[in-house]
């Protein structure tokens, strides 16, 4: 396929699936479509991702598309749970978990874009201590369901940790 044709024909996929999407979501009986605003930025989030996947000859140079399509995905993600929830209090930790989504682009990003393993390093330590001092304020300071977010992150977290630590012995 011309690559000329490839960005219009995923702009054209994008929007049937944002409108298929709300659709959808309008017949449920129950769900309000305005509650689901969130999943724009998601979709925006994985239309900053795209390009890497739909030009693979240009990848590695459109890598960097990912950090801010991360940021997007995570922020809707976490404007849905509010959203449906209605427990909006939780952004008083929320924004704690934006430098895990840049750990996660910059951890996407090196991988796509075959960047320097330190840069891998750098997105590994910004998520994993983003996600673990959002799991520990949310263990202390959440309703009952972001306490048992809060608390199931930290041990999945620990247990991560764990596994990564014994398998690094096992190769040394």
């Amino acid at each position: 396929m011309d690559e000329s044709k490839r960005g219009t024909m995923a702009a054209g996929i994008i929007l049937v699936a944002l409108g298929a999407l709300f659709f959808t979501l309008n017949l449920i009986p129950g769900i309000v479509a305005a509650m689901t605003w969130p999943l724009i930025l998601v979709v925006i989030g994985i239309g900053f991702c795209l390009p890497a996947l739909i030009w693979p000859q240009q990848k590695e140079s459109l890598a960097g598309l990912l950090i801010p399509g991360s940021i997007l995905i995570v922020l809707g993600g976490i404007f849905l749970f509010n959203t449906l929830t209605g427990i909006w209090s939780v952004w008083a930790i929320a924004w704690m978990l934006i430098p895990a989504s840049v750990g996660l682009g910059l951890i996407l990003g090196a991988w796509v874009g075959k960047w320097d393993k330190s840069v891998t390093t750098v997105g590994l330590w910004m998520l994993v201590l983003s996600l673990s001092v959002f799991a520990l304020f949310a263990s202390l300071f959440g309703n009952v369901v972001v306490k048992s977010i809060g608390a199931g992150l930290l041990i999945v977290t620990g247990l991560v940790l764990l596994i990564r630590s014994l398998m690094r012995k096992q190769a040394d």
